[in-house]
């Protein structure tokens, strides 16, 4: 017993001594309950996080948006993630986004996608099948009113392009000109960054003749029969590649898989009022050479000493 109290007291010193010192210190905490512990929750960015699309295609703002949220909703749905929207005016605009990452896919034209995927590794997601054909041409229009009945008369007289890097709305006609300098070989040109703009160019005699996507004329018609009667098709294009969706080479293969899949098969009834809104038959995978006529005309462009968004 005497030992005992011996030893409480020599712990009873100890700790006082300790607690002193600054070596043992007492502080309040909370209690731990286990049935209350929450597990830790670790995001998954291929499901919640945002989904980044471009838009660059030859069209007004609230054109493109209209044609093209449809699909952005599908995919956002499908893939169960929030998609945001980012538009810019030209296909050069696009394709920066594309490479530094800042965009994840994009709606471009069938050259942007070429000189993407030769520059940088812009990767090819689906190819959309338009009027059952996975091919458009270019068209040159001119008015009625002036004496333009074919495409050796366009020369010296004023012109509008759509897009410089458009292979319908540009680089089809500078493949016609034999130094590809349209300086020299239009009276003036101008670029009006939409098909729709470079229909009404000509019909209103603000330039005489103008070059643009076939489908977007015919779309034109469509809402307005009586074109036929201000403007003329004076030059048609070989068939080219429609206008892809491509991925940045910096979106992960997982994501990259999974919105391809979603492409692939929007045979589901939002799919499909989304493909009818955005005027697509349907998306197919198809192999990268379906886009090598165009790679054939970008190189014959630049052969001839053009540059693209260089000085025309």
């Amino acid at each position: 017993m005497k030992y005992k109290k011996i030893f409480a007291m020599l712990f009873l010193f100890l700790v006082v001594i300790l607690s002193t010192s600054g070596c043992l210190k007492f502080e309040k905490t909370n209690k731990v309950i286990l049935s209350d512990l929450q597990p830790t929750y670790y995001p998954d960015s291929n499901s919640s996080s945002e989904l980044r699309v471009a838009l660059a295609i030859g069209l007004s703002p609230s054109q493109s948006i209209a044609r093209y949220q449809a699909i952005t909703n599908y995919l956002s749905q499908k893939l169960d993630r929030p998609v945001k929207l980012v538009q810019r005016k030209t296909y050069k605009e696009v394709d920066e986004l594309i490479q530094e990452g800042q965009v994840d896919i994009a709606f471009v034209c069938s050259s942007s996608y070429v000189i993407g995927h030769e520059n940088f590794g812009e990767r090819l997601l689906a190819v959309p099948i338009i009027n059952g054909s996975p091919y458009y041409q270019s068209i040159i229009i001119a008015s009625i009113e002036s004496d333009i009945k074919s495409w050796s008369e366009v020369k010296g007289h004023s012109f509008a392009f759509s897009d410089p890097q458009s292979t319908s709305g540009a680089l089809y006609a500078l493949s016609k000109i034999n130094d590809n300098h349209a300086a020299d070989y239009f009276s003036s040109y101008i670029f009006t960054f939409d098909h729709g703009n470079t229909i009404t160019a000509v019909k209103d005699n603000l330039v005489e003749a103008g070059a643009l996507d076939g489908n977007a004329f015919q779309s034109a018609l469509i809402k307005d029969p009586y074109l036929t009667n201000s403007i003329r098709i004076i030059d048609v294009s070989p068939h080219y590649a429609n206008n892809p969706v491509v991925a940045s080479p910096r979106l992960d293969e997982q994501t990259f898989l999974a919105i391809q899949k979603a492409l692939l098969e929007m045979d589901d009834e939002l799919g499909q009022e989304a493909l009818v809104a955005a005027g697509i038959d349907r998306f197919e995978l198809l192999e990268n050479n379906i886009y090598d006529s165009v790679r054939e005309l970008v190189k014959e462009f630049q052969a001839l000493g053009g540059e693209i968004y260089g000085s025309y």
